[in-house]
């Protein structure tokens, strides 16, 4: 009997990484909700990148890294602004629902596009300006036509993760991804920490998101806080090996089953159903990031 294999290309490898990271990015978002009820967004940031700085650091231990190297101001700037990204991520986990906090951090590909526009001087085509349209159409809806701090917190994360993606993409000439990974989960330690720190003298109600005192875990807390940094760790290092394998347009757009993936944990947890209104502007700004993916 004669059988035929299709052979596993690095397309084919991108799009099944993007998957696995999606939904361990999920799980992220799942332990940190969980977190969320016994500590600030700038302590579940710290426990997250500090258990998967330890698992990088054994990746690392078992295969040294070798990097051509070449862009180490671009290696910094990825790790300090996919923090301060985090941060806000963190914050509108802890203040809106699983599947609003996803969303809003999924406007990044708009954010994208207006900054190649306006920092590169790349064209923008009829259609992507269409689609940029679409992508605030959704987010006004999303916000109920009102605009707060959550919402600002949100619409930053995705303005922040369009700088950080957009780093990881020109650094994947010079660097191993594990260099990328461990360059963010090096800042994603040592900036909370410092936050911490500055916390416990000083507040603020304008930067409450980084803002919050030191809390000792309880029992259950640290089976959280394992997990989280664990789902993170390997999530990452997926994500930006798919971003390797595969063009950027295809991973960005299969990087949105985490929204599902997200939504369904958040209905586990509890999540009241979205509206009709809240699932429209959902599914607008999805309908945006995936066109502008496309034109990758």
């Amino acid at each position: 009997m004669i059988t035929f294999k299709t052979p596993i290309t690095n397309t084919h490898r991108g799009i099944l990484l993007m998957l696995a990271a999606s939904f361990l990015f999920a799980l992220t978002m799942l332990f940190a909700k969980l977190l969320s009820a016994h500590m600030g967004s700038i302590e579940v940031t710290f426990w997250r990148n500090a258990i998967g700085l330890l698992v990088i650091v054994i990746f690392i231990v078992r295969k040294p890294i070798h990097n051509v190297g070449g862009r180490p101001y671009t290696l910094i700037f990825r790790g300090i602004i996919g923090t301060i990204a985090l941060l806000t991520f963190f914050y509108t986990i802890s203040a809106t629902s699983l599947s609003n906090a996803i969303v809003y951090a999924k406007t990044e590909p708009i954010f994208t596009a207006i900054l190649a526009f306006f920092l590169l001087k790349e064209k923008l085509k009829s259609n992507a300006v269409f689609a940029i349209i679409i992508g605030f159409s959704g987010v006004a809806i999303l916000s109920g036509f009102h605009i707060d701090y959550l919402h600002i917190m949100g619409l930053l994360t995705g303005f922040l993760s369009a700088l950080a993606y957009t780093s990881v993409r020109s650094l994947k000439a010079y660097y191993d991804e594990r260099t990328v990974v461990l360059s963010f989960m090096f800042f994603g330690v040592i900036i909370p920490l410092g936050l911490m720190i500055y916390a416990e003298f000083f507040t603020s109600t304008l930067f409450a998101f980084i803002l919050s005192p030191f809390v000792i875990p309880n029992s259950i807390d640290w089976l959280w806080i394992v997990l989280m940094g664990g789902a993170a760790a390997f999530g990452q290092l997926y994500m930006t090996r798919a971003y390797f394998y595969a063009k950027a347009g295809l991973v960005s757009t299969i990087s949105y089953t985490v929204v599902l993936f997200a939504s369904l944990f958040g209905m586990a947890l509890g999540d009241v159903l979205p509206t009709p209104m809240v699932i429209i502007g959902a599914v607008l700004i999805v309908a945006s990031g995936i066109l502008l993916s496309r034109n990758k």
